[in-house]
């Protein structure tokens, strides 16, 4: 009889653990992946949306995950009994012997007072399909880019923002009429690397775009279109993009991984406090010195790679074969066609080490780790 696996979140961790056990372990485990959508594309399409270029996107639908042996149910999590050992979805209940967890963060814009009605986010697809044609009418201002918390998704984001918005007022001849603006609650772009640090605030102020530290906004007044801003003078804004507040999925909060909030796991190999249940990606917080792994898709990828090793180590009864060391890249785009990688290994040694890497844009990188994955995920040609 076969060991019955349930994964939760069909995102990068989520397609990596399940596809990974059934690639591992064969037979030997049922693999069931739950999501409530029924598609997967990558972050960083969000500027394919927000630019015009939505039919370039190369999507996985999980539905073709049957091909790779995995069992996909487009539902949605309602509890988790943990104790019972059961799912609870909205059409079902499932049993399980091991569980992962990998139902990422979600996005609380209501959290910021006046941000709903006043301001406007690109994280999500539906957010980004919003913003899009208010860029398009744009005839020139204030654009403020705010990150509201020092958690969120994909940490140079809101600056690859700023430099592709540069570069596409530049391209329609109006660049001199807008004013860009980003604002950070921390003291640099990317706390963690200096040198990276360094790089965005140069690039930033090469290409006009002023950078505002230590800058916590806490509501917006959409009546006047200004933000008020924790500590400092309110600022006006033309148009207000926000970096919305991230949760833990209610689901998490709901149940004991959700204790501390964000899921806690033994760092080397993704347990939870709760037997047979693993977490992996956003939903949880590694702390790391005076920082935490980052909530970035590369590094839930790496995460569940372990799970699978961990999990197959236990099932056939040998010592575990890996550990997490938190490593992973993520692209940065600096707009004018330059692209680079921040190579990041944040476990494997004593202090963070966060390098940034130069990539030649004609080797259309992004492409070619879209391909990959759709490849070893879906089976895609």
């Amino acid at each position: 009889m076969s060991i019955n696996i349930i994964v939760l979140g069909a995102g990068f961790g989520g397609l990596e653990a399940s596809t990974g056990l059934k690639r591992e372990l064969g037979k030997d485990v049922s693999v069931t992946l739950v999501d409530k959508k029924d598609y997967f594309m990558t972050g960083f399409n969000k500027y394919d949306i927000l630019f015009g270029r939505e039919a370039d996107i190369r999507k996985g639908y999980y539905r073709d995950l049957v091909g790779q042996g995995v069992d996909f149910l487009q539902e949605e999590v309602v509890s988790l009994e943990l104790e019972e050992k059961r799912v609870v979805t909205d059409k079902r209940a499932l049993s399980y012997d091991y569980l992962i967890v990998a139902l990422g963060a979600d996005l609380h814009p209501e959290a910021i007072p006046g941000f709903v009605s006043g301001g406007y986010e690109f994280y999500s697809p539906e957010g980004a399909r919003r913003l899009r044609p208010v860029i398009e009418a744009f005839q020139g201002g204030t654009i403020l880019i705010s990150i509201f918390d020092k958690v969120y998704k994909c940490p140079p984001a809101p600056y690859e923002l700023a430099f592709l918005l540069d570069d596409y007022f530049r391209a329609k001849g109006m660049r001199e009429r807008v004013n860009l603006k980003v604002l950070t609650p921390v003291p640099r772009p990317l706390p963690v690397s200096p040198t990276a640090s360094d790089e965005i605030e140069r690039l930033l102020a090469e290409c006009n775009i002023e950078l505002l530290t230590q800058r916590r906004v806490i509501e917006l007044d959409s009546e006047h279109q200004r933000a008020i801003v924790e500590g400092h003078s309110p600022l006006a804004y033309d148009l207000f993009i926000g970096i919305p507040i991230h949760k833990p999925p209610k689901v998490i909060l709901d149940s004991p991984l959700g204790a501390a909030g964000w899921v806690a796991v033994d760092r080397e190999n993704l347990h939870t406090s709760i037997d047979n249940v693993y977490a992996v990606g956003d939903v949880t917080s590694i702390p790391v010195g005076g920082f935490a792994v980052p909530k970035a898709g590369v590094f839930a990828e790496n995460a569940a790679r372990v799970v699978v090793q961990d999990l197959a180590s236990r099932i056939r009864n040998r010592p575990a074969a890996s550990r997490y060391e938190a490593r992973g890249a993520c692209f940065v785009e600096f707009g004018r066609g330059r692209i680079a990688m921040l190579d990041a290994d944040f476990l494997s040694q004593a202090q963070p080490q966060v390098v940034l890497k130069d990539i030649p844009s004609e080797l259309s990188p992004k492409t070619t780790f879209v391909a990959e994955r759709l490849q070893r995920w879906f089976g895609y040609g």
